[in-house]
């Protein structure tokens, strides 16, 4: 009897911290080399370039959701950042952007290294490298009742173009599963930011047709009428002053799909990634109202074809990027969410509301 307790001691020593990782309704790494995943079996989930990981391009935050029926992590958008440095040139030429970086750490690869905070040190110990790669996990008392926050430290090389060098923070609150939210801080050695910009850049994935701002809906095939090249179609932001506010104040902007079932479409001369087989979401940006700098606004832009190809989106131009830009304030929260509610559904109910959109 002893042998066997003393050996469920022992095999509960050398397992635990993969439940712990994987115990409750979080998903997270266990330890070192397991696919960098971490989020809500419930909600969403956020991951980095990794083997095993969401699949897609280096330098880019992937965004995902939990099968429930296999548990694995399905793609649904990716979040690239996008700093731009104080200056007089043009805002275009004081920007970085992490997908195309030329990486000074990992020479002839295409896109900035993202990487888990000290993970890989080769001189710690296996314990504090287990907490780096799963995360931290803290319980607030808030309103009554306890809420569990995720927080991940993400390190992102430093950006040659511009000379922008942040590292991110990246948390869930279990009382808002659909929502990841981004934190950009500066290291001293960065140049002086005007922005930092956390960018949804696939918004031609699930065909994101329609942006809800206040008492309208702008459709993207009328909005780039009648764009038809293979490049990105640009227009001006929407300020603040259009944005959405939900039931405590803080700016929402909304992006759905004109289609009722996005995955009864596809063009079957396109790479088959870009076959979205998901159901109809609603993807989303807000910002907590303290965070709000007077030139907040919505900026978006079109695409006629699939990235890096002829191929055309199957029912016409949908929006690519999809973001908010305002002033930079060091670990200033951008909040990106999805929901299966539609936005005159959304609960507590959105003021401003324009018009139900036609769904094809």
């Amino acid at each position: 009897m002893k042998l066997r307790l003393h050996l469920l001691i022992l095999l509960t020593a050398l397992f635990a911290p993969s439940i712990f990782a994987q115990s409750s309704d979080w998903v997270r790494p266990a330890k070192a080399g397991d696919p960098l995943i971490w989020g809500r079996k419930d909600g969403i989930v956020f991951g980095l370039p990794s083997p095993g990981g969401m699949p897609g391009p280096r330098g880019l935050i992937r965004i995902g959701t939990i099968d429930r029926s296999t548990g694995e992590a399905n793609l649904l958008n990716f979040v690239a950042v996008e700093p731009a440095t104080k200056g007089k040139k043009l805002r275009g030429d004081r920007m970085g952007f992490s997908e195309l970086e030329k990486s000074k750490l990992d020479h002839g690869m295409n896109g900035a290294r993202l990487w888990v905070s000290a993970s890989s040190s080769a001189d710690m110990a296996a314990s504090q490298q287990v907490q780096n790669v799963s995360g931290t996990i803290e319980t607030k008392h808030e309103d009554g009742h306890d809420v569990e926050i995720l927080s991940v430290r993400v390190e992102i090389e430093r950006f040659t173009q511009n000379g922008a060098h942040v590292y991110l923070l990246l948390s869930i609150r279990s009382d808002h599963p659909d929502e990841v939210r981004f934190a950009a801080y500066p290291y001293s050695d960065s140049k002086p930011l005007d922005e930092v910009v956390f960018t949804a850049t696939m918004g031609a994935y699930e065909r994101l047709r329609l942006l809800w701002l206040k008492n309208r809906v702008v459709d993207s095939r009328k909005l780039y009428d009648p764009y038809a090249g293979y490049d990105f179609a640009e227009k001006d932001t929407y300020p603040l002053q259009e944005m959405l506010r939900d039931s405590q104040g803080n700016p929402i902007a909304l992006c759905t799909s004109s289609e009722r079932t996005p995955s009864q479409s596809r063009n079957p001369d396109a790479k088959a990634n870009w076959y979205y087989a998901g159901p109809r979401i609603t993807q989303y940006w807000t910002i907590p109202a303290k965070d709000i700098a007077p030139n907040l606004r919505v900026r978006v832009n079109g695409r006629h074809t699939y990235w890096q190809s002829k191929n055309e989106i199957p029912g016409g131009t949908t929006f690519e990027n999809f973001e908010l830009r305002e002033q930079f304030s060091p670990g200033q929260t951008f909040i990106f969410g999805v929901s299966q509610n539609e936005p005159f559904a959304w609960k507590p109910a959105l003021t401003d509301l324009g018009p139900e959109a036609h769904l094809e």
